[in-house]
């Protein structure tokens, strides 16, 4: 079965087509934050990947729906809801945590996904033996660190964070992961998918929104501006 993933939690967008988990091609772009055409590149490309599979033979998609960056999320989200409607393709969203937490589960040690949140904060999850057990939360590097009881492995973008906060120092008790094999990428959106996409529970593209955890600055400025 042929799917299509997307990952845009990021600057780093991608997208791939598998075969069930077999890699048939993957392609990766650094959005174009200051660009006028923006994002035009990834529809484009997106098309010419549908195009080169056509009659039908894209039979899913796959979406890392968050948290993230907010607009990368919803150009992503965007993009997959236009194929899915004008192809007649079901989707499948995945959590960009667990993108990072639950490939990791060959370790012995507990792992905390971390994405960047920015603003001095982080997404964070706690994963052990492949499996979330945490909630999904928006938190700061030292509250994170004063949790950490034993050995423990931090990865994923939120590693900046801690580095930037002079908190990243690799050690007996805590190891710091932030290279690109444990980043999301579009192939990992589809292989986590897939369990799903085989079992046809796929998502209600009427009601499916980006995961965000922390309001964007529109809301908070509502909120400001509505407060008694």
């Amino acid at each position: 079965m042929k799917i299509l993933g997307i990952e845009t939690s990021s600057t780093v967008f991608s997208l791939s087509i598998n075969e069930d988990e077999r890699l048939i091609c993957e392609i990766k772009r650094e959005r174009q934050l200051h660009s006028g055409s923006r994002d035009a590149g990834l529809f484009a490309e997106a098309k010419r990947l549908v195009n080169e599979f056509d009659e039908g033979k894209i039979k899913a998609l796959a979406i890392s729906i968050g948290p993230g960056m907010f607009t990368s999320l919803r150009v992503g989200l965007s993009l997959a809801k236009g194929l899915a409607l004008a192809q007649r393709i079901p989707v499948v969203a995945v959590n960009t945590l667990d993108l990072i937490g639950i490939p990791l589960s060959f370790t012995q040690e507990p792992v905390i996904a971390v994405i960047n949140a920015f603003q001095k904060e982080i997404y964070a999850a706690v994963y052990e033996g492949g499996k979330r057990t945490s909630a999904y939360e928006l938190t700061r590097p030292d509250i994170i660190l004063d949790r950490v009881q034993g050995n423990t492995i931090i990865a994923g973008s939120g590693v900046e964070v801690f580095r930037e906060q002079g908190l990243a120092t690799n050690s007996e008790k805590l190891i710091f992961l932030a290279e690109d094999f444990v980043l999301p990428s579009a192939t990992k959106v589809v292989i986590m998918a897939l369990p799903r996409i085989k079992a046809k529970d796929f998502d209600d593209l009427e009601v499916l929104e980006p995961f965000y955890i922390k309001k964007t600055d529109a809301e908070r400025n509502y909120n400001k501006t509505n407060a008694l």
